[in-house]
């Protein structure tokens, strides 16, 4: 088994073990697909553990051992990004190993048997889905609210495409003109960039004055609040989504909350929501095929992530190829 580790802040370092004896209820599988996530940069970065660590929080790939007789030789699985333990819930490459590796053994209970018509690629982006799930379910979004989407990020494009599915209203807010327009080539039709309007009076005309009722914003990308509380109707709710690397100078202006009596969530995984974005990955409720950056390779890794710390791509997802 080859693998790239996190030897020390910066660094992906290349490692190399003999496969252990399978355990029982376990599969090992080969990998196919693994996707960096905000928190793998982090660890890689060194700010969310000591390393050693070995990155990439979720993956797919085909089993080619088994001792569980539910899992067949070659079948197409996703693994999952969390381990349940006594002591709670542990995130893969963050606070136990994850997926960048040739070949991994797993449990039972963290693989799922991926059905027909999912692109391998596609498999990569059900987390995101489930974080998505559980945000909305927090903001109790209902047809016809507003919803203020802070950063063109990946799970802001997951939340709008939902959104648009309960018949709610999205508004994406960013700077950047060409991810503005990648939004609205996905179907949200309403768009704000600060740059070039004030974004209060932009929200007041988009809603005919009534302002937005939820408010989400994707804290690993764009993690200040500023004046996006200032958009939401008194009552309103906002959830800050992040994937426990939100920086620790990420400041929401207090007096607004308050005065305005919002209710504030914070989202950090999609932990329980896991089979119910497979789901709409299946019945093509969420579309993911416009996400999907330059697929990179595994011998490239190292590259990957020191590009990633330089230019991140919060809109695109990079998937790294086996």
């Amino acid at each position: 088994m080859k693998s790239w580790i996190v030897s020390k802040p910066g660094e992906l370092s290349s490692a190399v073990a003999e496969d252990a004896a399978l355990p029982q209820d376990a599969a090992r599988v080969r990998l196919a697909r693994a996707a960096v996530s905000a928190s793998d940069i982090a660890a890689f970065e060194g700010k969310t553990r000591k390393p050693p660590v070995i990155p990439c929080r979720i993956a797919m790939g085909l089993v080619g051992e088994s001792n569980d007789i539910t899992l067949k030789i070659g079948q197409r699985v996703m693994l999952s990004p969390y381990r349940h333990t006594e002591k709670g819930t542990l995130i893969k490459g963050v606070d136990c190993d994850g997926y960048l590796s040739d070949f991994v053994t797993c449990p039972r209970s963290e693989i799922y048997v991926m059905p027909e018509g999912i692109s391998d690629e596609s498999v990569v982006f059900v987390e995101d889905i489930a974080r998505a799930v559980n945000a909305l379910e927090k903001l109790d979004i209902s047809k016809t609210q507003y919803i203020l989407l802070s950063g063109c990020t990946v799970l802001n494009f997951i939340i709008a495409q939902l959104a648009i599915y309960y018949q709610a209203i999205p508004i994406i807010v960013d700077r950047r003109r060409e991810m503005l327009e990648l939004a609205e080539d996905m179907g949200v039709y309403f768009t704000a960039n600060p740059d070039e309007e004030d974004l209060f009076d932009k929200v007041k005309e988009l809603t005919s004055g009534a302002m937005c009722d939820c408010l989400a914003i994707d804290a690993d990308f764009f993690p200040e609040a500023g004046k996006l509380l200032s958009c939401l109707k008194p009552g309103g709710k906002a959830a800050f989504c992040g994937t426990g690397t939100i920086p620790t100078k990420a400041s929401a202006p207090i007096a607004e909350i308050v005065a305005k009596r919002l209710e504030v969530f914070g989202i950090q995984s999609g932990d329980g929501e896991l089979e119910t974005a497979i789901n709409m990955l299946a019945t093509e409720i969420v579309k993911v095929d416009k996400l999907v950056g330059k697929l990179q390779e595994f011998k490239d890794a190292p590259e990957v992530f020191k590009q990633l710390v330089e230019q991140p791509t919060p809109g695109i997802k990079t998937v790294i190829r086996f």
